[in-house]
């Protein structure tokens, strides 16, 4: 997904710092890493993100992993406490990571059937839509059952209804239009 209003600037300018210093794929890690840090230490979170927690607190907690991350990671976390930022953390990184992701190739596409996707379904999808686009398919299968049948596939900003729902619902408005 696409972050909107503050995060998607600030992901995009981590993301173009991060390329003009040629360490995207590194800052992709860290902020993974760091996304996982955060879900996991609900008081880590909590601390970070308390407006009663003084700034230089929060500032020295981040410089603290400044050994064990780069330094451009460090100075945008301590760049987002200073300008009270810090509470869109985690959609700045969904942010990059897409960003990230479309600079790489790889494209999220989000696959809705009735049923669940057996291995060779699967296969050929991303085989078809790879063919395609020219990218790289990450596939997320999601069932669900009010489809009937078929498939509907979410990718970027585009949605094919392949789903039979839809083309009774079609069928629906064409017989409701004839005049007898």
């Amino acid at each position: 997904m696409i972050p909107r209003g503050i995060a998607r600037r600030y992901a995009t300018a981590l993301f173009n710092a991060a390329l003009k210093a040629n360490v995207s794929d590194e800052i992709h890690e860290q902020t993974q890493h760091f996304r996982g840090l955060l879900r996991k230490d609900s008081a880590c979170k909590n601390f970070l993100l308390s407006p009663q927690v003084l700034t230089e607190d929060k500032k020295d907690l981040i410089t603290a992993i400044r050994s064990q991350t780069s330094e451009l990671f460090v100075q945008f976390l301590l760049l987002l406490i200073d300008k009270k930022r810090f509470q869109h953390v985690e959609e700045i990184i969904d942010g990059y990571k897409h960003l990230y992701e479309r600079h790489q190739g790889i494209l999220e596409v989000k696959a809705i059937t009735a049923v669940p996707l057996d291995q060779p379904m699967k296969q050929k999808t991303i085989d078809k839509l790879a063919s395609e686009t020219g990218k790289k398919i990450r596939l997320s299968p999601t069932v669900d059952p009010d489809i009937i049948g078929g498939m509907i596939v979410i990718m970027e900003d585009k949605i094919i209804d392949g789903s039979i729902r839809f083309r009774m619902e079609k069928l629906r408005r064409e017989l409701d239009e004839i005049r007898v």
